[in-house]
């Protein structure tokens, strides 16, 4: 069956090619059919070759590229770097992921003898440098792999179950005031929160040759661009990871996938290269943790915003610039300060108005928290190779186990030689893979007020990792020293100290599905 049904304004598409719903949706535009049905039932049934030959004429011949967003697919890529699932992660719009998470999944196992790194000679690497490659990722995967464990111990020992309080039945009580069920529920949340806990912190350990799992869904036109930007980045995964899906690809869009490799696709990936070949490739330097590098004055970012809200209920834009102009900054505050108490919760978000407040922010975390920090489509984020030039992050419970923390700052150390060694022969975009997530990592990013407002409160919770946290609130720090009426908006942010961030979401998850 083509589709769910024959006589209804509303219905799926179901027919069995993805190529050919493609083909079928793009004769909207020109089908004097009042049925696209009836198109599909004279000109698509039965003919195989219908749809190609349709996408070959108006995606080719006539360069409409937009009609590749008709067709969609889903796709798995397995075995990625972490170097490389960050490049594929770079197209924000028309592709969404699912990736293996460091935050639930341990890499303490090895799949048929090999910790899960990517293999020296996979990306390039032979010789000396490769030895010293393999070398230092065994030494870091044996010490996440025996450190697990210990901080969860430590963890145990500092924060032990009955220092905490739970609330399973709407009337938080200490674990010791629990009967025998609750404390059972109690005690199944308080081992997956240390055991989440501990996972954040051994993360820092992974290097960045780390692999990883992914999901990617979505339309033609963005895999083409996703296949041209791994050509362009440049490095061996990369490349073959480029080719691979276009091979995939090939028979889900035929036509269509032909574009990232034909001669217009070379021109678009040589472009590119030639941009980046422009700056010469340097690191170092002076950084901070969180810095707002621009912004605009406040009176007439709040006067934006209060135009955009009133537009819609305006008879015409002068007039509202002129009464906004007009207004004292207290009335101008007031106005926000009644939206602030309209939101309940952080789900309902501020509006579109709140997107003409922008801001370009630098920030320097660890490579494991930037892994977070860049999920966050509305960050227009620009970044360099991961490099060791900037030190690195000793997560906080390490830093309170004297014996490990020593093997860790050595281990790091290492992969500061390594990474040298390998750079020195190879460049700076293959000695990334020797580098740490425990690594700071400097990138700029612009935004808007709406989606700070999102990442702030999203991110401040407690169950957000320790780093992501940190950022989060610096960031409303910032916003709010420059733009202190605008910075209101901002109403659930959560500023408190949770060692074991997770429990509660533990605690809620467990008694939903009904207890132990």
């Amino acid at each position: 069956m083509s589709f769910s049904n024959e006589d209804r304004d509303v219905f799926i598409i179901k027919t069995d090619r993805m190529i050919d719903r493609g083909a079928l949706m793009s004769r909207y535009s020109r089908a004097s059919d009042p049925d696209i049905r009836s198109v599909f039932h004279r000109e698509f049934e039965g003919n195989q070759k219908r749809s190609e030959d349709f996408y070959r004429r108006i995606f080719l011949e006539y360069g409409d590229e937009s009609i590749a967003e008709l067709v969609t697919a889903q796709v798995g890529i397995q075995n990625v770097s972490n170097v490389i699932s960050k490049v594929i992660e770079e197209i924000r719009i028309g592709l969404s992921y699912l990736e293996k998470s460091t935050r639930y999944v341990a890499y303490d196992r090895k799949v048929d003898g090999h910790y899960l790194f990517m293999q020296a000679e996979k990306i390039g690497l032979s010789g000396e440098a490769a030895r010293e490659y393999t070398d230092l990722c065994n030494r870091l995967f044996d010490l996440y792999s025996s450190t697990l464990p210990r901080i969860e111990e430590e963890i145990s020992r500092q924060w032990p179950i009955e220092s905490f309080d739970f609330n399973i039945d709407g009337n938080p009580r200490n674990y010791k005031e629990l009967d025998e069920n609750g404390r059972k529920l109690a005690q199944k949340s308080y081992r997956s929160s240390v055991r989440s806990r501990a996972l954040d912190d051994a993360r820092f350990i992974l290097p960045a040759s780390t692999l990883t799992n992914m999901g990617v869904s979505g339309n033609g036109r963005s895999f083409i661009h996703l296949i041209q930007k791994l050509m362009e980045y440049g490095v061996p995964e990369s490349e073959r990871l480029a080719h691979d899906l276009y091979e995939e690809l090939k028979g889900e869009f035929p036509q269509i996938i032909d574009d990232a490799l034909s001669q217009h696709g070379q021109d678009i990936i040589n472009y590119k290269r030639s941009l980046a070949s422009l700056f010469p490739y340097t690191d170092g330097g002076r950084f901070e943790k969180v810095r707002l590098i621009k912004y605009s004055n406040e009176r007439e970012e709040m006067q934006k915003v209060l135009a955009l809200l009133m537009y819609p209920f305006a008879e015409d834009a002068s007039g509202i610039i002129s009464r906004i102009k007009a207004m004292e900054l207290s009335e101008a505050s007031a106005i926000l300060e009644r939206i602030r108490d309209l939101r309940k919760n952080r789900r309902m978000k501020v509006g579109r108005p709140f997107e003409a407040v922008n801001y370009v922010f630098e920030v320097t975390t660890n490579y494991g928290a930037f892994r977070d920090l860049q999920r966050h489509r509305f960050l227009s984020i620009v970044r360099k190779p991961l490099t060791v030039s900037y030190g690195f992050d000793v997560p906080p419970i390490i830093a309170k186990m004297p014996d490990l923390s020593e093997e860790y700052a050595e281990a790091m150390k290492d992969a500061e030689r390594v990474y040298r060694i390998i750079k020195e022969r190879y460049g700076a975009w293959i000695a990334q893979y020797a580098v740490p997530f425990a690594y700071r990592y400097p990138v700029v990013f612009t935004t808007n007020l709406a989606e700070a407002t999102y990442f702030i409160e999203l991110r401040s919770t407690p169950q957000a990792h320790f780093d992501l946290r940190d950022i989060a609130i610096r960031m409303y720090n910032e916003i709010k020293s420059v733009h202190p009426s605008l910075a209101g908006i901002i109403k659930f942010v959560d500023t408190g100290d949770y060692p074991l961030g997770r429990l509660s979401a533990e605690v809620r998850k467990n008694v939903k599905a009904g207890g132990i």
